[in-house]
């Protein structure tokens, strides 16, 4: 028996283990036999309604109880009364690809290597059984279902890179403290530095390149990195007393290095040391597997040290609007911000600085887009962390509600099938919202692909994709809004239509004539006319 999720091992199990308790006391207490009772007197009470004009009224009880009986005993059998055992050693998962860096899998429900081992071997001894006819729908369901998520294009996984980059904190106290006086002693200086300069010889990608803590233009320019150091001793780098004159109080404390070799040191540098600190398999996934999600973000073909950088910038930048209300704004690719407006409409861009100061000529309109930013980065950034975390609950957790709402459709069963009096009818119903429920797994599948690719159509139009460090709490927002129509309002409509198709051709003749009604006489005609129709069609 196949499942789709971990959850699944646990839910089905219970569930048909739970079915086939609930069916046993229904029987000893004859529960069962109530609606067969009900159609034998209503029949007969129907027959002798009918009076004599339609013949003997025996004989018609008989053939309506005789027909009524027969489907009843029908549904009874194959779809009520569990004959096969489900037991958890006949369990398998097969995990999809729909992750391009996914590797296909085969989970024995005995051992799956999760959490969930633990409540497993507390039922694992358990058998549960299941009827015929569902154990068929069962099968089928799972057979369309892994079918068609496999005919689903695998996407690389980009909507999550920013709560798992958030979720990757620095552990270190240390670290976090030493990144704190770096920014202070050599980022910021380096940087008021450069917006006291005429930048008009410097590119925009220059100028927007300055914007992190290892910008190769301050790394490799006189008169930035290289002129300033830190003005604390650091442990990890040596006392040197040429270097160091004038700090000779230090000499046992630790050495005062320049910011290049603060930054940049191949060995105890703090680029390398933050790399260090990320937990590898992240780093993997997203820098240095073939696959990785850097390279697949963007069409330059990077080394591995500057996929490195690139993973480093958008890293600290997500560390940072986490835990501050400072956020880069515009959106990577905002939608009013050309590449001739980049510089004037964003804050870390340096040339803001040259306008405060008195640049007059932009006007009123600049300080309106200013004053803009300012009010949409405060409101989203406050809700920044929220609707990055809330997306990817939706994403990671959704499957677990289908799990949950198969397990309570299939205790249930044995009383929607009584109540319904065996009907075939409503057997087909269940049947059909039974598959439709399966069939989610498929939904949320192209709602993976479609998710992920939007927001590869959402940063395409930057130089990194989703690794861009200027993304911003906005652009969360709205693919938290996105997510939330593909994962949840989709399959909504989806189960709606479900609803629809199960409407019988009786329905359907009742709506057309309140249809009619409603717009006029000759709408109600055309609806007496078609139910007129659909009754000599039935006799």
């Amino acid at each position: 028996m196949g499942v789709a999720s971990y959850l699944e091992f646990v839910t089905t199990l219970f569930a048909w283990i739970l079915y086939k308790e609930v069916w046993a006391v229904l029987v000893d207490t004859g529960i069962v036999f109530i609606p067969i009772i009900t159609m034998v007197i209503g029949n007969i009470m129907s027959s002798h309604r009918a009076g004599d004009d339609e013949g003997s009224a025996a004989i018609q009880s008989l053939k309506k109880i005789e027909t009524d009986f027969y489907a009843m005993l029908g549904v009874i059998v194959f779809a009520a009364i569990p004959v096969i055992d489900v037991q958890l050693a006949d369990m398998r998962y097969v995990k999809p690809t729909l992750g391009c860096s996914s590797v296909a899998a085969t989970i024995d429900g005995t051992s799956t290597d999760t959490t969930y081992d633990r409540t497993l071997a507390t039922i694992a001894g358990e058998t549960g059984s299941i009827p015929i006819w569902w154990a068929g729908m069962h099968t089928l369901s799972k057979s369309v279902t892994a079918a068609s998520v496999a005919s689903i294009p695998c996407a690389p996984e980009l909507a999550n890179v920013e709560y798992r980059l958030a979720e990757d904190r620095i552990d270190d106290p240390s670290l976090r403290q030493e990144l704190a006086e770096f920014t202070d002693d050599c980022y910021r200086r380096s940087k008021s530095r450069l917006m006291r300069m005429d930048t008009t010889a410097m590119t925009p990608a220059q100028i927007e390149e300055t914007n992190w803590l290892g910008s190769e233009y301050f790394m490799t320019t006189a008169g930035f990195y290289n002129r300033y150091y830190a003005s604390e001793p650091q442990a990890l780098f040596p006392f040197n007393a040429v270097r160091d004159a004038g700090f000779d109080d230090d000499a046992f404390v630790g050495g005062h290095p320049v910011c290049t070799e603060w930054w940049g040191d191949a060995g105890i540098g703090l680029r390398r040391r933050v790399l260090d600190s990320i937990d590898p398999d992240l780093l993997n996934d997203m820098v240095y597997n073939a696959d990785n999600l850097v390279s697949e973000s963007t069409d330059t073909a990077l080394a591995i040290s500057e996929r490195e950088d690139v993973f480093l910038r958008k890293y600290l930048a997500v560390i940072r609007a986490s835990e501050s209300l400072a956020v880069n704004l515009p959106m990577s690719t905002g939608y009013r911000v050309n590449a001739t407006e980049r510089s004037l409409q964003s804050i870390d861009h340096g040339t803001w600085g040259q306008a405060a100061l008195g640049t007059l000529s932009l006007g009123a309109n600049f300080v309106q887009d200013v004053g803009r930013t300012a009010v949409v980065a405060a409101g989203a950034a406050i809700k920044a962390p929220e609707a990055i975390g809330e997306g990817y609950m939706i994403r990671q957790g959704i499957g677990m509600f289908q799990a949950l709402i198969l397990m309570i459709m299939v205790i249930v069963l044995p009383f929607l099938l009584i109540f319904s009096q065996y009907r075939l009818s409503t057997l087909m119903t269940l049947s059909i919202i039974y598959f439709g429920l399966h069939f989610l797994s498929y939904l949320w599948g192209v709602a993976f692909w479609m998710d992920n690719h939007l927001m590869a159509l959402m940063t395409e139009g930057s130089r990194y994709g989703v690794f861009e460090p200027v993304a911003n709490p906005v652009q969360s927002g709205i693919i938290l809004w996105v997510s939330r129509f593909l994962y949840l309002i989709f399959p909504m409509m989806y189960l709606t239509a479900l609803g629809w198709a199960g409407i019988t051709a009786n329905d359907i003749g009742m709506q057309v004539g309140q249809f009619g009604g409603r717009v006029g006489t000759p709408g109600a005609a055309g609806g007496a006319v078609a139910a007129k129709l659909a009754t000599k069609g039935k006799g």
